[in-house]
């Protein structure tokens, strides 16, 4: 019966801890996804800076 309940245990244990690196993974993955759309979303605002400053600058030159 010992060895039952040491198996158990163990067994338990194991996944107890892989369950604890699944959700350390899913922690990461989804950190990873969060810093891919905020570069998105930085890239998207300094190219639209961008073309506003464009903007101004063609109707500047259109006003003179």
């Amino acid at each position: 019966m010992y060895v039952m309940e040491q198996l158990v245990r163990e067994r338990t244990r194991s996944y107890l801890e892989q369950a604890e690196q699944m959700r350390y993974s899913r922690r990461l993955r989804a950190l990873r996804r969060v810093r891919r759309l905020e570069h998105k979303a930085e890239r998207r605002m300094i190219e639209a800076w961008r073309r506003a400053a464009e903007l101004r600058s063609a109707l500047e030159s259109a006003d003179y």
